[in-house]
Order: structure tokens, then sequence, then C-alpha cells
């Protein structure tokens, strides 16, 4: 782990990020680390993109950076830091914090003050689409047009409930385009449907899109959708939701470092969570160029040290 000692962490509060409670709890995670003897400076942010412009500004005089937010404020650290050795701690406070989950980081607070102290480093992969970085996953057509309407009308903290109006609308209205796609320089999809790049497994709600992917091994996921109407994409969800849909025959499922996907119109994209880019789109694979701090290694035989002593 990173000598912490050397210069402060850097606690990065996004105040729009969690409901409730999960807002105050901010405050309690800045005591318990100062208990501990982390020398720790506290950044609160004001638009989108701030988190990107501060963290630029201090990597040089930072030991660690301790994210109190969502999967979009997880990336505009990560973009800051591309191929830096400075590692990220992201804390699972925002809507879906697909990331944290994936890397199993603790909820706790108690347990992500231990992580930032004994926890690892782990090597994550980082993805450019149309020269931004992203770090989860990006959805083009249907999901990208559910995140436009979603941050058109968004206010302030949001749940999963403010997600019902936009899908409902984007279910009963989307107009299909028609997607060129070419993976690594061959086409592999000219037809009506919808499209999802994966750098790790999980999506909203529990879905498992790109249901294979992982954030390390130097590729990205391609799940597309053959879909022009609201029956097959009904028939989608199900199939995705019990983990089939890679063995149909109108879903293809591929990986690739690099991606062209043009439509017969410009379409939206939603890229780990935010509003992105619309189409034409050009997306690649840069590598490893982030380090997440993730909780210590199991000790091995432990489980069965424990199991051993119990049955005695």
């Amino acid at each position: 782990m990173t000598d912490l000692k050397d210069k402060p962490v850097r606690l990065v509060v996004n105040p729009r990020s969690g409901a409730g409670g999960k807002k105050l709890l901010a405050a309690d995670l800045r005591a318990l680390m100062r208990s501990a003897g982390v020398n720790l400076v506290e950044y609160t942010t004001r638009a989108p993109q701030d988190a990107t412009e501060y963290v630029r500004k201090t990597a040089g005089q930072t030991s660690a950076y301790v994210v109190w937010g969502g999967d979009g404020t997880v990336n505009e650290v990560a973009s800051a830091l591309a191929g830096s050795q400075v590692p990220i701690l992201p804390c699972p406070v925002g809507t879906e914090n697909l990331l944290a989950n994936e890397l199993k980081e603790p909820h706790e607070l108690d347990k992500i003050v231990q992580t930032l102290l004994h926890g690892r480093c782990v090597n994550c992969d980082i993805g450019l689409i149309n020269g931004r970085h992203f770090l989860l996953i990006i959805g083009i057509g249907f999901d990208g047009e559910v995140v436009r309407r979603l941050t058109a009308c968004r206010t302030g903290h949001i749940s999963h409930l403010s997600y019902f109006w936009p899908i409902w609308r984007t279910f009963w209205e989307h107009n299909y385009p028609r997607m060129r796609i070419a993976l690594d320089g061959q086409t592999v999809f000219d037809d009506y449907g919808m499209a999802f790049v994966g750098n790790i497994s999980r999506y909203a709600s529990g879905l498992r899109i790109c249901c294979d992917a992982r954030y390390d091994d130097g590729l990205l996921d391609m799940v597309i959708y053959n879909c022009h109407e609201q029956r097959r994409l009904l028939m989608h969800i199900g199939f995705t939701l019990l983990r089939m849909h890679p063995q149909k025959g109108n879903v293809i499922y591929r990986r690739f470092k690099h991606a062209i996907i043009e439509t017969d119109r410009p379409v939206p994209s939603q890229v780990d969570g935010d509003v992105g880019p619309d189409t034409p789109l050009d997306i690649k694979m840069l590598g490893a160029q982030v380090r997440i701090i993730v909780p210590p290694a199991p000790q091995k035989g432990l489980w069965a040290r424990q199991k051993g002593s119990t049955n005695g």
C-alpha cells in the first residue's frame, strides 16, 4: 500500500451523491480517519468535472484519493490520474456504486478506513470514448436516451425510483437506430438495435450485461442487441436477467480493443452513468492506467483453520 505519511490523503466529496443519511456519514468518515492518524484534506465538488480539475492540480502533493461519491465522481478522479501511481479508494455511497461493488469495497466506515490503511492496490483498465476516459460501462441508444432524459430533469439527489419515468417514456418512445459496428477493423453488426461496452461485469439493478468483463484483462466487452420494438426488448431483458443472453442468436457478445460505432442519425450514449457523446463513437482500450485500493486479500487457509477449531 502507498505510504500515507509522506503526503496527505485527499477526501473528494460530491454533495449530490448519496441520499439521506449517507451525506451525513462523510463527517463521520472524516473523524474516523483523523482519529486513525490520517493526514486528511477534504474537498467538496461544486460542478461536473470539478473533481477532475482539482485532482489534476493536487495529484503531485497527494498520497491517495478517497472518493465519497458515485461512479461518475470516481470517473472524474480517475480521468485525472490515468497513468499516475496515485491510488483511489472509491466509497460506495452513490446510486449504483458499480465499481465499488465489483471490487468488493466495504460499506462500513471503519472498514473503509482499514482498507485505506492496510489495503492493497490493483491495476484497473481504463478506456477512451471520443477522447474521454471511462472506467465502467457505456450504453449506446436506448440506455443513453434514458440517462439523457434523467439528467434533463434532475434537480438533486437521485434514487432508483428516479429512473422510472425516463425508462417508461423511453420504452414507449424510443426509435431504435440502425447501427454499424466495427470491432478491431471487422464489421460485426449492421442492423437496428442497441449496444453496451463494459470494462466490468456489473450494471444497474444487478444486471450483468457484460457478464464476462474484467477490469484488468486489457480488453473491453461489447454486447449488441438486435432490437427494433418493445416486444423484442422485453425478451432481451428476460434473457439478460437469466444471464442467458450471450447464447441467443440475436445478441452478439465480443471482446475487443478498438470499436467504431456509426448510426443512421446521432443517438445519445451514457458513460459511467452520466451523459456521454452522441454517435459516431470511437472507443479504445488504453490498458491498466489506474490504481484502486481494495481490501486486503483473505489469508489462505484462514477459513479452514477457523472451521477446524470450531469442529474441535
